[in-house]
């Protein structure tokens, strides 16, 4: 069984508009939904990063931070896209901020 290592996670605004998927990160302060999660392996840290971003309910993209010395093998790999609840909006009406 793979060791327990603490994981930040913060959800970013997200929707779907054509083929691209775009999300909103202000840098100057915004305040965004965030958890520390626990998890042994990858497997259970998706699916709490799931269970999070669900009970969230809006379109989001989801930013994991690994609070261990060194992330866990795969780490990269699992959390490069994850992207939940996303809603389509037509071309050209996203607001670019």
């Amino acid at each position: 069984m793979a060791k327990p290592v603490d994981y930040k996670v913060t959800l970013h605004p997200a929707h779907r508009e054509g083929g691209f998927v775009t999300t909103t990160v202000d840098i100057f302060g915004g305040t965004y939904p965030e958890k520390t999660i626990t998890a042994a392996g990858m497997e259970d840290l998706i699916c709490q990063v799931a269970q999070f971003a669900n009970d969230h309910g809006e379109g989001c993209s989801a930013f994991v931070k690994c609070l261990a010395p060194r992330k866990p093998p795969g780490f990269k790999r699992a959390t490069s896209a994850l992207y939940f609840n996303l809603q389509e909006k037509p071309l050209g009406t996203a607001s670019a901020i």
